[in-house]
């Protein structure tokens, strides 16, 4: 194996290591999956993907050399300046001799997208003129040179200043439709707390893969080096691994399902179920920890991810796949221990402040039988929230509210039960249906021989908690 790697590091660097990157400015903008922002740090496939061939041509950079500008205005730069480096931009025929090209990174779709009680239907572009459609687009965006490649009138076009606020232009019915990607769009649905339901696809714009594209007057073997060290990245599997082909199963902070353990590695009886089922199997993923809302996003939204432990509820059935169950989840209604609240059910908290936290299945429970929650970033904010006093009520799983009780050294007092669920492993539909089928195999196998119970019985041991 070392060798292999030293034979591969051996064909990239006589390439490279004399033409390291540094020179090259590059620039991109709020294009998640693919590239965007989190928490002020930049984040997504693309990012990931340009890390790892700056380390491939010691390149003394990182992500945070990365220039971040709105989509027009980097790409006249890129167009513009020498030595600019712009991604994740899609390869038209249009673009063809305007850059050069490092890539594939990965693969899009752009659509037009509609409010689904519009009625809209499309066969073809021709269709928009007849009924004088008004279109949101991103000034040089690919939706928006698809369309006046197609004839489409410059009369139906809406620029708007960026992705978010061509968003809103339509959630809000100032336009009819939206020329943009289907993932991207869907996925700040989701970090704006938008619903997905309301929205679908009318057309598809185009098919296309992504690359970095490079100002065409740029010294051709810096080009040649980025595309010999992402094609190595290829050749070694890494690249798969960055760009999703590799399956990766993202959770959160959610005790005793999923948790970071003393050693800030991925534990909880759901994970110790999920491990040892893949150890059973020839196949293998990735473990990846995040908030929540992000979590589940991701796999929704990018092949091959998985999000756990996931509650199984009719909004998501059919978005996922799914595996399982890895274990049963009870709601319940908490208050601290000095609270003098009473309640034995959901009706009794109206008028109430009840927290619980983004895209979380029980706060979405509890808030369609008519109570309004006030949601926090994750769920161990509510413990801090509801001891200060900001809401009334937690409503979240009965184990995870002891377990991050105890945690906090915090004294709750439990008003109600209210739900039983069972949690799972959703799949995005990319992910393979044997690799489903044998996962589920193996964790009825192990349901059956009594380990998933011997599992949770030593995790909940492990945390103190009684069962």
């Amino acid at each position: 194996m070392i060798a292999r790697l030293i034979l591969a590091l051996c064909l990239i660097l006589p390439l490279t290591s004399a033409l390291a990157l540094e020179r090259l400015t590059f620039i991109t903008e709020e294009y998640p999956p693919y590239n965007y922002r989190h928490d002020g740090r930049l984040e997504g496939i693309a990012i990931e993907v340009l890390e790892a061939l700056f380390e491939a041509t010691d390149t003394p950079l990182d992500r945070d050399a990365v220039r971040y500008f709105p989509w027009a205005r980097g790409y006249d730069i890129a167009l513009t300046e020498p030595d600019t480096v712009l991604f994740s931009t899609t390869r038209t025929e249009q673009r063809e001799a305007l850059f050069q090209w490092v890539g594939p990174i990965a693969r899009d779709s752009v659509t037009l997208l509609a409010r689904r009680d519009s009625g809209i239907r499309l066969d073809d572009l021709d269709a928009l003129a007849a009924q004088d459609y008004r279109i949101a687009v991103i000034r040089e965006d690919i939706g928006a040179q698809r369309l006046i490649e197609g004839g489409v009138s410059d009369d139906q076009l809406r620029p708007a200043i960026s992705n978010l606020s061509a968003l809103k232009m339509l959630e809000h019915g100032r336009v009819d439709l939206w020329a943009y990607s289907q993932n991207v769009a869907f996925w700040l649905m989701e970090q704006h707390d938008i619903d997905t339901r309301y929205f679908e696809p009318v057309y598809t714009l185009s098919e296309s893969d992504l690359y970095f594209a490079v100002h065409r007057d740029t010294d051709s073997a810096l080009v040649e080096a980025m595309q010999t060290a992402l094609d190595a990245l290829e050749r070694q599997g890494q690249l798969a691994r960055l760009t999703g082909s590799e399956v990766t199963f993202t959770t959160e902070e959610y005790p005793p399902f999923n948790y970071l353990d003393g050693d800030r590695q991925i534990d909880g009886l759901a994970t110790r179920i999920l491990q040892r089922a893949l150890a059973d199997t020839s196949h293998s993923a990735s473990f990846r920890l995040m908030p929540w809302a992000r979590a589940i996003t991701e796999a929704r939204l990018r092949d091959n991810h998985c999000a756990y432990s996931t509650s199984r509820t009719p909004a998501r059935e059919a978005q996922f796949n799914w595996v399982g169950p890895l274990a049963s989840n009870r709601w319940a209604a908490f208050v601290t221990i000095d609270s003098p609240l009473m309640a034995d059910g959901l009706d009794e908290l109206a008028g109430l402040t009840v927290g619980s936290f983004r895209e979380d299945a029980v706060g979405q429970h509890v808030e369609a039988r008519g109570i309004p929650i006030t949601v926090a970033s994750q769920e161990r904010d509510n413990i801090q929230r509801l001891t200060a006093g900001l809401i009334d009520v937690w409503v979240t799983g009965e184990l995870t509210g002891r377990v991050l009780a105890a945690e906090a050294n915090v004294e709750l007092r439990k008003l109600f039960d209210f739900h039983d669920v069972e949690l799972y492993l959703a799949c995005h539909p990319s992910v393979s249906a044997t690799f489903l089928s044998d996962l589920q195999r193996t964790l009825d196998d192990q349901r059956r021989a009594g380990v998933n119970a011997r599992i949770e019985a030593e995790v909940l041991d492990t945390l103190g908690v009684a069962p």
